[in-house]
């Protein structure tokens, strides 16, 4: 019987997500988050995406978490309908950043909202400089800041098989790596059944982009 109890309350305990754009965390969103944390007696999770995971949220309690954290703004996973970019901090707040990483994560944002609902899985990273702290060669989109403008990289990814992005363009502007991503979004949606990582495209004979030096 009480492995049984055990196995019902196993079941009925799950995450629940909250997004954040860039890894960004208010203060009044930390508070909110550490009250609910202690009186739900939950556990707190930075997850490797960049949001903030609740982790034991049992069934019946879901609703009332997600009501105290709605007034603050917050979106949960599955409400937001375009990939969010994964950033290091860069300049100011690092010597070696080139460009302002959490700048251009807000008009990646808010260009993709216009164009949502975007199909999984594309993952996006945005880093920098070429240290690329924030793993942009290992995603679907990556952009690396240089000294000289940005860098843009496709078809990365990690898993089993880890695969390194094909770099598509050299030393470009801000607007040219827009351009670039809502081209590489809409190139996806529709070459997309369902959902699909940017690798299997990246070899069609029609994929808007080639590799470049």
């Amino acid at each position: 019987m009480e492995q049984i109890m055990k196995e019902k309350e196993k079941e009925t305990k799950k995450s629940l997500t909250i997004l954040r754009n860039a890894g960004l965390i208010s203060p009044e969103l930390l508070d909110a988050v550490n009250r609910i944390v202690q009186k739900y007696k939950l556990t707190f999770y930075l997850s490797t995406a960049q949001n903030i995971r609740l982790l034991e949220v049992r069934d019946e309690d879901r609703q009332a978490i997600m009501d105290e954290l709605i007034p603050l703004g917050v979106k949960f996973k599955g409400e937001i309908k375009y990939p969010l970019a994964k950033v290091c901090v860069s300049a100011p707040h690092c010597s070696y950043g080139k460009i302002d990483t959490f700048g251009l994560e807000k008009k990646i944002s808010s260009m993709l909202s216009e164009i949502a609902p975007i199909k999984p899985k594309i993952k996006i990273a945005i880093s920098g400089c070429p240290m690329a702290c924030s793993g942009p060669m290992t995603v679907d989109i990556g952009i690396v800041g240089t000294p000289r403008g940005m860098d843009v990289f496709v078809g990365g990814k990690l898993g089993a098989i880890p695969k390194s992005g094909r770099r598509i363009a050299r030393k470009i502007d801000e607007e040219q790596v827009l351009t670039i991503i809502k081209n590489l979004a809409v190139y996806h949606n529709s070459n997309t059944p369902k959902k699909q990582r940017m690798f299997r495209l990246i070899d069609k004979p029609d994929f808007p982009y080639p590799e470049v030096a």
